[in-house]
């Protein structure tokens, strides 16, 4: 156990939902192992998601929601269907990771990126052919660009979110969520260019792109291993698929009114009830045509197996804990599997996702909704920590490192959370104090107190993330001078040094007068 702020200490106290909440802890921060931080992740990234989508509609363009995924049975192994999928390091004979030109580890793309790389979806730049004929001199062909389904459809760039459950009947089952910007005029490409307006794609190229996503998509699995390729059509009455196939999904959402759908979606992905909203008739059209739409995509953690039969990796922790800790027959337990299975799987699940980004979005897109961010681990950490910080509380106790350890080396953390549950805040000194602890090093806190402790600890977290932001763009700027003066050729004027120098210096300039509080964040 490690305190955050030493200072401050560690406070459990009742949040205004009626659950208990641990905050001052140094966390993980890893959405795939970790259930309490994988919820503060992924609701930091769908309120992300949600803005970059809600812009993108009131700018004129629209949404394509898009599931795939593969083929799977009891026999599949999860790590190579994984990697099959998005991708893995490559590595030479000896197994060690091969190095690019930066010194980056090379990988070996999966359907995923060759999707995104497809000649077909890309499209092609303009060539250039030069050969040398017999006489000396030389002559050259020159093969026109052509356009790509992108093109077409106005395809921006994308947000995938990975997931994986288990079941009884396939084993697992992982699979990924898109959502799509579309409808966007871009001068040049997704990843560097700007989007300069926005258009409606028709049907038939909408459709045309979704039969070519889907035979894409069938064949490559198919070429990698001839169990995983899904199926392209469905014969299974009122199937979700609507006859065509498991492998891809795609719903579009367009409705200029799709600030309220995806409010909706959201309240319904984050577990709570639906609120009480005005739907149009293009809303409601959308809404039962897009399903669990842009919300879906990220919100993982809020998702459940479907009884006996179905688990989510954190399910297959809790049935863990319930048949060990609990004591709970395991009949009566939610989920399947003895104990000894269970960790065979968890530690499966462990290898297959280890080192993978589960929320991605591509390079470029964030510039085209006007967002900052990325989506590294520790603006992943900033999320728990900020969530943690702003979780509205009703009371609770104030404890020193010293009280919490006592109660965490008894394992008591949970008995201590009901007693704060249950709002028997005095009581948590006397528990500190009959595991051996202090009693004086526990105090209870009001409403006030507390949000002012959590002010003062929003504070001091945003400050340090304002200062990790400044110096990652210092390190940033300062690798474009160092690159663009490296490029200048040995007989260039001082002038052109100069020149880079005053831009390098007025980049930061502009970048250090932009209030923060004005600049979009993660």
């Amino acid at each position: 156990m490690r305190i955050l702020d030493p200072e401050t200490g560690v406070i459990t106290a009742r949040s205004s939902r009626g659950y208990a909440v641990t905050i001052g802890l140094v966390r993980c921060g890893r959405i795939w192992f970790c259930p309490e931080c994988s919820a503060a992740i992924r609701r930091g990234r769908t309120e992300e998601l949600k803005t970059g989508a809600l812009r993108w509609l009131a700018q004129g363009g629209i949404l394509a929601v898009v599931v795939l995924t593969a083929r799977h049975n009891r026999t599949t192994e999860l790590s190579r269907l994984a990697a099959g999928l998005w991708g893995e390091p490559k590595l030479d004979a000896e197994g060690e990771p091969v190095l690019d030109r930066s010194g980056r580890p090379r990988r070996v793309p999966g359907a995923y990126q060759r999707m995104l790389t497809d000649p077909a979806f890309y499209g092609r730049p303009e060539s250039v052919s030069w050969w040398e004929r017999k006489d000396g001199s030389f002559g050259h062909s020159v093969r026109e660009a052509e356009e790509g389904h992108r093109h077409r459809i106005g395809y921006a760039g994308m947000v995938r979110a990975s997931e994986v459950t288990r079941t009884l009947a396939n084993s697992w089952h992982p699979h990924m969520n898109l959502l799509m910007f579309l409808g966007g005029t871009l001068d040049g490409t997704p990843a560097k260019g700007t989007v300069t307006g926005y258009f409606e794609p028709t049907a038939e190229d909408l459709e045309a792109w979704e039969d070519w996503l889907r035979n894409f998509w069938t064949e490559t699995l198919r070429k990698m291993d001839p169990t995983w390729a899904p199926s392209k059509e469905c014969t299974e009455r009122d199937c979700k698929c609507e006859g065509k196939g498991h492998g891809v999904m795609v719903k579009i959402v367009r409705s200029a009114d799709d600030a309220a759908l995806i409010e909706y979606l959201t309240k319904v992905q984050d577990g709570k009830e639906a609120p009480a909203i005005t739907l149009t008739d293009s809303v409601r059209a959308d809404l039962d045509a897009a399903g669990a739409a842009a919300m879906e995509t990220v919100r993982a953690d809020s998702k459940t197996g479907r009884g006996h039969k179905s688990m989510t990796p954190f399910q297959i922790l809790y049935r863990l804990w319930d048949i060990e800790v609990e004591g709970t027959n395991p009949r009566r337990a939610e989920g399947y599997g003895r104990p000894d299975q269970l960790r065979a799987w968890w530690a499966e699940y462990e290898a297959a996702f280890a080192g993978r980004r589960a929320i991605e979005w591509t390079r470029g897109l964030r510039g085209h909704v006007h967002l900052d961010g990325d989506d590294s681990d520790e603006t992943n950490l900033q999320f728990v920590y900020e969530g943690a910080a702003k979780e509205p509380l009703m009371g609770g106790v104030v404890m020193t490192g010293d009280a919490y350890a006592t109660v965490e080396r008894a394992d008591a953390e949970k008995e201590m959370e009901g007693v704060v549950v249950g709002e028997f805040y005095d009581s948590v000194a006397d528990m500190v104090a009959s595991l051996g602890g202090r009693a004086d090093h526990v105090r209870v806190a009001t409403t006030e107190e507390l949000a002012d402790i959590q002010a003062a600890m929003l504070e001091r977290l945003q400050t340090k993330a304002a200062k990790l932001r400044a110096e990652a763009l210092m390190l940033k700027l300062r690798g474009e001078l160092a690159d663009a003066l490296a490029a200048l050729p040995d007989d260039a004027p001082p002038a052109a040094a100069e020149a880079l120098h005053a831009d390098f210096f007025r980049k930061l300039i502009a970048a250090q007068k932009t209030p923060a509080a004005s600049r979009p964040r993660n």
